[in-house]
C-alpha cells in the first residue's frame, strides 16, 4: 500500500506538470522474473567460464594441478550469488535442458519487448513504475529465500529484457526506508527520459513519508 500511494502522489504531481497519463498493458510482465533468471544466469555463466584463474580472474597461490585452480579461482573469486546464477545457467544451457529453459526464455523475451512497443506504437512516450514492490531493505538485511528477492525485482527486469533505458528516483519513504519510482524510455531516446526523471525528481517529496 505504501508503495502505491508514493507512486500515485508521483503520477499526480506529474500530471501537475503536464504531463497526459494513462494506463496500458504490459500483459508478458507476469513472465518477467522467470525468463530473467533464465537468461541472465545463462549468459553469465557463459562469460564467467573463462574465469580459470589462469587466462582470466585472480590467481590465487596454492592450487597444484588446473583442477584444483579452477576451484579455487571461481570458489574464492565469485560471491555465493554469483555460483548460484552460474549453476543455474549451466544448467539451462546443458543438453537436454535448452530447449525445455533457455529457448522458451528467449521467446518470453520477444514478447516482452513487444509489449514496450505495443505501448510507444499506442502513442505513450515514457512508462513509470515501481522500482521495486516493496521498501529497500535495511542495511545488510536480505531475505533468506532467493526466490522471494528475485521477486522484487519485477519491475525492473522487463526494461533488461527488452533493452529499453530505465532510471530510478526516489519518490518517498515508510518508516524512514526509501521508496523508488522507475521511468522506462524508448530506445535511443534517454533524453526524454532523463528529462522527465529530473522535472519529477525537482517536485516530488522523496523524504515525506507516504
Amino acid at each position: 500500500p505504501a508503495v502505491r500511494r508514493a507512486c500515485d502522489r508521483a503520477i499526480r504531481l506529474f500530471r501537475e506538470l503536464g504531463a497526459a497519463v494513462r494506463e496500458v498493458s504490459l500483459p508478458h510482465t507476469q513472465y518477467a522474473v522467470a525468463t530473467y533468471y533464465i537468461v541472465a544466469p545463462a549468459e553469465a555463466s557463459s562469460n564467467l567460464a573463462r574465469y580459470d584463474g589462469a587466462r582470466y580472474g585472480p590467481r590465487f597461490n596454492g592450487p597444484e594441478d588446473v583442477r584444483a585452480l579452477y576451484r579455487t579461482t571461481r570458489g574464492e573469486g565469485f560471491g555465493a550469488e554469483v555460483r548460484r546464477r552460474v549453476l543455474i545457467g549451466t544448467y539451462v544451457l546443458s543438453s537436454g535442458y535448452y530447449d525445455a529453459y533457455y529457448r522458451k526464455a528467449q521467446q518470453m523475451r520477444a514478447l516482452i519487448a513487444q509489449d514496450f512497443r505495443n505501448a510507444f506504437d499506442r502513442g505513450v512516450d515514457l512508462l513509470f513504475t515501481p522500482t521495486t514492490p516493496t521498501p529497500a531493505f535495511k542495511a545488510g538485511e536480505k531475505l533468506d529465500d532467493p526466490v522471494a528477492m528475485y521477486l522484487s525485482d519485477i519491475f525492473t527486469v522487463t526494461a533488461n529484457l527488452a533493452g529499453l533505458p530505465a532510471i530510478s528516483l526516489p519518490i518517498g519513504r515508510i518508516k524512514g526506508l526509501p521508496i523508488g519510482g522507475q521511468f522506462i524510455g524508448q530506445a535511443f531516446l534517454e533524453d526524454e527520459m532523463l528529462e522527465a526523471a529530473y522535472a519529477l525528481e525537482r517536485v516530488v517529496p522523496a523524504t515525506e513519508e507516504a
